[in-house]
């Protein structure tokens, strides 16, 4: 995840493979502009992202991340590669996360405030996940990845306290939400997952093969410290359906920003993202299936209104353009797409 040395391993590469060679880059946060700006000028165009998603022998998606200088040939090769390979490709723009990591930004977001605030407990958040129809719940499926993955992400964005000063990341602003949760779980009680036997949860090799979750005093503890410090905790105990959408509605909005901004071109892509890469319950149809059609998006605005005024420390909840045009126009955002009407230009206003 260190884009520097991503950097020289692509230059070295480049003086070295012949002139039509692909570089392609497996990366689920790295931008792929400036890896490719490592590259002479004439092989930028064969350069791209092809984002495999964990384990790669099982999961059937594979994000084709286009820069800015990627040639549509170079895309059409990488379509036909990915499908030999049995994979499903979805071709989607360059921007931090691409589409499903970062809509899996405020879903991992939210399971630490709805613990450290909501009054619940973290067995009780993935059941409820689960419940929902998701084979993970979001703690266990940190614990499976890797806890220090996130940690060392949010470390090179600038948010983790400097562990020689004590001061918070040059990123985190004044009001920003932000727990330190996670930190302190990897840092001081090493518990980076199921791979050193703790996580979120403890792991016993006699039971389950050393993968079954086991509730841990120790993690019940540090939360109960944080909560005690919190000026937000809520006066009742979350039940599962506001877990639910504490947790999914953020991150149905943030694939009407991505959506928005362009960098997947259809619902249906999202939708695909979700249900090959990141195990959403098929029988839901995908995060904006689901939105449009059990949810109501009328239902989902005025949640993420209400979240939005009470924590507004949270970008991620400030409801998208996208899905206030679809309720003003009564529709889905499938349909909205189908009928052309995102192609539409907004009139300017002539004050």
């Amino acid at each position: 995840k260190d884009l520097e040395i991503k950097k020289t391993v692509f230059a070295k590469l480049d003086g070295i493979c012949s002139p039509d060679a692909l570089l392609l880059s497996n990366t689920s946060t790295l931008d792929v502009d400036k890896v490719a700006s490592a590259l002479s000028p004439s092989r930028r165009d064969k350069s791209a992202g092809m984002h495999f998603f964990s384990p790669a022998h099982v999961m059937k998606l594979v994000e084709i991340v286009r820069s800015s200088s990627t040639s549509e040939a170079t895309l059409d090769v990488i379509r036909g590669v990915t499908k030999k390979i049995g994979k499903v490709g979805v071709t989607v723009g360059n921007c931090d996360g691409f589409v499903g990591n970062r809509m899996l930004h405020p879903y991992t977001s939210e399971m630490l405030f709805v613990i450290q605030d909501g009054g619940v407990t973290i067995p009780q958040v993935d059941a409820a996940v689960n419940k929902f129809g998701m084979a993970l719940g979001p703690f266990a499926m940190s614990d499976l990845a890797g806890n220090d993955i996130g940690y060392n992400i949010r470390r090179e964005k600038g948010l983790v306290r400097d562990a020689t000063t004590g001061r918070p990341g040059p990123k985190r602003v004044p009001g920003m939400r932000y727990t330190e949760l996670p930190d302190v779980l990897v840092t001081e009680l090493g518990r980076t997952g199921q791979k050193v036997g703790k996580g979120w949860y403890d792991y016993d090799p006699k039971v389950g093969k050393g993968r079954k979750p086991i509730p841990s005093k120790e993690v019940a503890d540090l939360v109960a410290s944080h909560a005690s410090k919190s000026s937000l905790v809520t006066k009742k105990k979350l039940n599962d359906d506001e877990i639910v959408e504490r947790l999914l509605y953020p991150l149905v909005n943030e694939a009407f920003k991505i959506l928005e901004e362009g960098i997947a071109s259809d619902p249906d892509d999202v939708d695909v993202i979700y249900l090959y890469g990141y195990g959403f319950p098929s029988w839901r149809g995908g995060p904006l299936h689901w939105a449009d059609h059990d949810v109501g998006l009328p239902t989902l605005l005025g949640k993420l209104e209400e979240f939005s005024s009470v924590y507004p420390g949270s970008d991620y909840f400030r409801p998208s353009s996208l899905l206030r045009k679809c309720v003003k126009r009564g529709v889905g955002v499938k349909e909205f797409y189908r009928r052309g009407l995102h192609k539409e230009v907004e009139p300017r206003s002539k004050l």
